[in-house]
């Protein structure tokens, strides 16, 4: 009986929401990023919009900062349920600039976003229809005190941005590829330590939905004290808000060939 028992707890399907959220976590930031990078570059470059409001422009002193808008007559970033104004700041040229958001003043459905605020982002002007997005950021914290613990967090990605040469940022088509790595380490009488390692190639969110990538893959690994493995994701066409698992190692093997959902605001 205790040995039948244990097969039973060691055939549990895990949890797929600990592995889906650290790849909700880098498509989350990468999406909105595109999003009002495309829409203020537009603002900036002097090109009208009833949502995005150039509040310091370029040449009054080396900064400027734009307010841009979410919710009814403005365009839709993920959804309908969006509202508020989203900060952005940095430094502007027409080929080239550098911004740092601030969501902190926006909600989807009545909530906060999860993305509260974005780091140093470079963006270019691939082309009269392209811009090239650029994203790294490390994170390094300490911590003193009885308990000793460590964090090291790194996020690199790139993203296109395919405008297809409107100002509209809800028709765009946005590619990202890159990743991050979160390190924790905490001391004392029972150490622990989690390492979560995210990969992301060519995941495309195409023109009108913004629900899920329609190509592309994505790796998520974990490894620590507790228990580790890694799963494999395949984006796919249809526009239904979840991604497939195309491979796992222990102890994710049984949500192979399930669809997991992607919940990027809640």
């Amino acid at each position: 009986m205790l040995a039948l028992l244990a097969s039973a707890v060691g055939c549990a399907k895990p949890d797929p929401a600990e592995i889906v959220q650290p790849l909700e976590t880098t498509l989350g930031a990468a999406v909105p990023a595109a999003y009002f990078a495309a829409a203020s570059m537009a603002a900036l470059d002097g090109r009208p919009s009833p949502c995005a409001k150039v509040v310091t422009p370029a040449g009054s002193g080396g900064s400027v900062r734009l307010d841009v808008s979410l919710g009814a007559g403005c365009p839709p970033m993920f959804g309908a349920d969006e509202s508020g104004t989203v900060v952005v700041t940095g430094t502007w040229t027409p080929q080239l600039a550098t911004f740092v958001m601030d969501f902190t003043g926006a909600s989807y459905g009545g909530r906060p976003m999860v993305v509260v605020g974005i780091a140093s982002m470079t963006v270019a002007r691939a082309n009269t229809t392209h811009l090239v997005i650029g994203y790294g950021e490390e994170d390094i914290r300490v911590g003193t005190g009885s308990t000793q613990a460590a964090g090291v967090k790194q996020v690199a990605w790139a993203v296109d941005v395919d405008t297809a040469g409107t100002d509209d940022p809800s028709d765009d088509a946005i590619s990202i590829s890159g990743g991050d790595q979160a390190l924790f380490a905490a001391g004392g009488l029972r150490p622990e330590a989690d390492l979560t390692q995210v990969a992301v190639a060519d995941a495309v969110f195409k023109t009108g939905c913004r629900r899920n990538p329609s190509s592309g893959i994505a790796v998520v690994q974990r490894a620590g004290t507790r228990g580790g493995g890694w799963v494999l994701f395949r984006f796919h066409d249809a526009c239904d808000g979840t991604t497939d698992v195309a491979a796992a190692l222990a102890p994710y093997e049984l949500l192979i060939t399930d669809s997991l959902p992607l919940a990027f605001l809640q």
